[in-house]
C-alpha cells in the first residue's frame, strides 16, 4: 500500500477531527489526542486500520445504540477508558454525549454527536482499491458454499426444453403444499409449526395476487434491449446484435426468427448464409468487482441472448408493478419509500429494517416456482432465459464450472424483481399472520406505509420481525443480523441511517485523487456531500486538492464544479461569447466519450429498432467501445453557474 494513500487519508480525518472541534470547542483538546491515538494506531498496523478496524467499530456501535447499552467488543481502538468507565479511551469525549460512563444509552442522546462518531468511524468503509485475490477466492467459495445449501433443482427446472405448445404441467401446487417446506417446518419445535403452516397458506395468497395483478406475459408486448454490463462470450467490445447462439430453452419460449432479428428476411439470410448460430446451454462468467476493501462483490456476465430476454422480461416486471397496487409496496427503480419509512421507524420503533446475507443467491428455484405457479407462461420464460451454469476462473480451489441451484445471480437482470417481489410476499404473510389478519386485499392494502421492499432491503412491522425471521429461514435465506434492528431508535434501510429520526448517514470517502478523469469526479462529489453536511474543514481540504480551474456552482447547478450556497466569487477567466450572446467563463468541465465500431451487416437495423433514437438526435450503428473520460477546460455560461463570476485581475 502506498504511503501516499495513507498520508491522504490521514489529512481526511485531520479535517473531520477539525469539524468535530468546531462542533464541540470543549472537547477540541479531546480530539487532539484521539487524533494522534488514530495515527499512531495507523503507524504500526498500516491503512487497514483506516479500511477495515474502524468500520467494524461503527458496526458495533450501531448495535450498542439499536442495543440502548455500550458493550465491551474487544476491537482495534475500544480499549475502556478505566475500570469503572466501560466507554472507549477513544473518541471517549462523543461516546459520553450518547452513553452514560456506565455504557447505558442517555435518555436523549446527542445525535449530532452519534453523527461525528459514525462519520470518523465509516468515512473510509467504502474505499475502492485493487481488489485482494485472498479476498476475491473467499468469496468464491462463499458463493459456492451458499450454492450447495439450497435444495437441488427439481424435475421442472431440470428438464429438457420441450415444444412451447406442448409444455408439461409445471408440478407446482403451492408453498404450504410443497413437500420441501413441509420437511422443514417439521423439524422445528411443535408451538411454531402451527403457526409456520398458516404463514405459508398466507404466502400461496400473496404470490398468487401479486402474479393475478402483474397478468399475462407476452414478450411481443414489452420491449427487448441490451443490458449495460459486459456479457459472458468475451471481455471487450463486441456486436452484441450479431448471435452467435441461441439456445434451445430460449428457442422455445423466444423464437430467434421473431425475437432475434428485425424481419424474417433479415433471419432467413442469415440462416441461408451460414450455421454460426449455435444451440448450446451457454454459461455466465463470474467476475469480481470492488465493493468494500474487505469484501468485493461477484456479478455473473449473462450470455448476451439471456441477457436479451431478461431485459423483456425486466420490462414486463417494471410496468406492471408501477400501473398496480404492487407499487405502494415496491419500486425496482425508487428508495424513498424505504428510507422514509425507515426514519419513522427509528422515532417510533414500530417499524424493522430488515437485511439479509446472499439475500440474491439464495433465491431458490423451488420458491420461484411457487411464487408463479398461477402463470405458466411466465415461468416457462423465466425458466429458458435463466443460465444454468457460471464459469469462474478466479480461484483453482472452486470447480471452473458451477451449476446453479439458484434462480439467478448478480447480473441477471431478473434478480432485482423477481428477489424484491418474494420478499415483499413473504413480509407481507408474515404481516399479517402475526396480527391474526385474514388474508384478503383488504388487509393487504391497510398495510401500506409499514411494509416495503427494494431488493433485499426490507421494512416489516416490528410486531412481524419473528416470524418473518423464521419464515425466511424456512425458505432458506439468512437474515444478516449485524444490519436488521428492530430495537431502540437505529435503523439502516437502502443508503439512509436514522437515529431518532435524524438523519446519520455519514459521507464515503470512496478513492484516491490520482488525478485522472474518474478520480477528480469522485473527489468533486465527495466533497460536495460533505459540504451538504456541512464539514467545512473537510470540503475545504478536498477542494484544495482539484485543479484551480475548478468553478463554484450554485446548488441546483447541473454544471461540474463545487457546490455553494452563497454567491462565491469564481476567479476564473471572463468572456462574452458574441454569437451565443452571452457571458461564459472557462471552467473545468467533464467530458465522456464511447465511440462506436460500424458493423459490416444488417444487424444495425436492428440495433436501430432496439435504441429508438429520437428524431434528430445524431446516431451511428455500431458496438461501443470502452468509455473515454476527460476533465478539461471548456467554456460554460455564466447562467449555468448562477453564480456571480470575476475575471482575474
Amino acid at each position: 500500500m502506498s504511503k501516499c494513500h495513507v498520508s491522504e487519508l490521514a489529512r481526511v480525518y485531520t479535517a473531520i477531527f477539525k469539524d468535530a472541534a468546531y462542533a464541540y470547542p470543549t472537547l477540541k483538546m479531546e480530539f487532539e489526542k484521539d487524533l494522534t491515538r488514530l495515527l499512531s494506531a495507523v503507524e504500526r498496523r498500516g491503512i487497514h486500520v483506516y479500511l477495515e478496524d474502524l468500520p467494524a467499530v461503527g458496526k458495533h456501535l450501531d448495535r450498542c445504540l439499536a442495543g440502548g447499552q455500550y458493550k465491551l467488543s474487544g476491537l482495534p481502538l475500544t480499549k475502556r477508558f478505566s475500570g469503572k468507565v466501560v466507554i472507549p479511551k477513544f473518541l471517549r469525549g462523543l461516546y459520553l454525549l450518547v452513553f452514560h460512563d456506565t455504557g447505558l444509552l442517555k435518555e436523549v442522546p446527542d445525535t449530532e454527536a452519534i453523527l461525528f462518531l459514525r462519520q470518523i468511524l465509516f468515512a473510509a468503509k467504502k474505499v475502492t482499491l485493487t481488489l485482494d485475490s485472498s479476498k476475491i477466492e473467499n468469496e468464491v467459495l462463499e458463493f459456492v458454499e451458499v450454492d450447495e445449501s439450497l435444495p437441488e433443482l427439481d424435475e421442472f427446472w431440470n428438464a429438457e426444453p420441450t415444444d412451447s405448445n406442448q409444455r408439461k404441467d409445471i408440478g407446482y401446487n403451492g408453498f404450504c403444499r410443497s413437500a420441501l417446506y413441509a420437511e422443514r417446518v417439521n423439524a422445528l419445535p411443535t408451538h411454531k409449526r402451527g403457526q409456520l403452516a398458516v404463514f405459508l397458506a398466507a404466502l400461496d395468497f400473496l404470490s398468487g395476487a401479486v402474479t393475478a395483478s402483474l397478468g399475462s406475459y407476452d414478450p411481443r408486448d414489452w420491449r427487448f434491449k441490451h443490458g449495460p454490463g459486459a456479457i459472458s462470450e468475451k471481455t471487450g467490445a463486441t456486436n452484441k446484435y450479431y448471435w452467435s447462439n441461441w439456445s434451445n430453452s430460449l428457442e422455445n419460449e423466444y423464437p430467434i426468427a421473431d425475437y432475434g432479428f428485425h424481419s424474417y428476411t433479415s433471419w432467413a439470410n442469415r440462416a441461408n448464409r451460414d450455421n454460426s448460430i449455435g444451440s448450446q446451454e451457454p454459461s455466465s462468467r463470474m467476475v469480481a468487482v470492488p465493493k468494500t476493501y474487505s469484501k468485493p462483490r461477484l456479478i455473473a456476465a449473462e450470455p448476451s441472448e439471456n441477457q436479451w430476454c431478461q431485459q423483456n422480461l425486466l420490462a414486463y416486471f417494471s410496468q406492471r408493478s408501477r400501473d398496480t397496487w404492487i407499487d405502494n409496496f415496491v419500486r425496482f427503480n425508487d428508495q424513498t419509500v424505504n428510507q422514509r419509512l425507515c426514519t419513522r421507524g427509528s422515532q417510533d420503533g414500530t417499524l424493522a429494517t430488515v437485511d439479509l446475507s446472499a439475500a440474491s443467491d439464495r433465491v431458490t428455484c423451488h420458491a420461484v416456482g411457487q411464487m408463479f405457479r398461477s402463470n405458466p407462461r411466465l415461468l416457462n420464460c423465466l425458466k429458458a432465459s435463466r443460465t444454468r451454469s457460471v464459469r469462474q476462473t478466479l480461484t483453482p480451489k472452486a470447480r471452473e464450472v458451477v451449476v446453479l441451484r439458484k434462480f439467478s445471480t448478480m447480473g441477471s437482470a431478473c434478480t432485482f424483481p423477481i428477489e424484491s417481489l418474494l420478499f415483499f410476499c413473504i413480509a407481507t404473510a408474515a404481516t399479517l399472520v402475526s396480527r391474526n389478519l385474514k388474508p384478503c386485499m383488504k388487509n393487504v392494502m391497510a398495510l401500506v406505509g409499514e411494509v416495503a421492499v427494494f431488493g433485499d432491503d426490507i421494512v416489516v412491522p416490528t410486531d412481524s420481525r419473528e416470524l418473518m425471521f423464521e419464515a425466511l429461514e424456512i425458505l432458506h435465506f439468512k437474515v444478516n443480523a449485524q444490519k436488521s434492528f428492530w430495537t431502540g431508535k437505529f435503523r439502516e434501510s437502502c443508503g439512509v441511517d436514522s437515529y431518532s429520526g435524524v438523519n446519520v448517514t455519514p459521507v464515503y470517502w470512496k478513492t484516491f485523487n490520482t488525478g485522472g478523469p474518474e478520480a477528480l469526479a469522485s473527489v468533486i462529489d465527495t466533497r460536495n456531500n460533505f459540504y451538504q453536511k456541512f464539514f467545512l474543514n473537510v470540503s475545504a481540504y478536498l477542494a484544495s486538492t482539484l485543479p484551480s480551474l475548478t468553478a463554484y456552482v450554485d446548488q441546483n447547478s447541473g454544471v461540474m464544479g463545487l457546490k455553494s450556497r452563497l454567491p462565491v466569487s469564481n476567479r476564473l477567466k471572463r468572456r462574452y461569447n458574441e454569437h451565443l450572446q452571452r457571458f461564459e467563463v472557462l471552467a473545468l468541465s467533464s467530458t465522456k466519450t464511447q465511440p462506436r465500431t460500424p458493423t459490416n451487416d444488417d444487424s444495425a437495423l436492428l440495433q436501430f429498432f432496439t435504441e429508438d433514437p429520437a428524431p434528430g438526435i445524431p446516431w451511428t450503428h455500431g458496438y461501443l467501445q470502452r468509455s473515454r473520460s476527460q476533465v478539461k477546460p471548456r467554456w460554460v455560461s455564466e447562467n449555468e453557474i448562477t453564480l456571480s463570476c470575476n475575471s482575474k485581475p
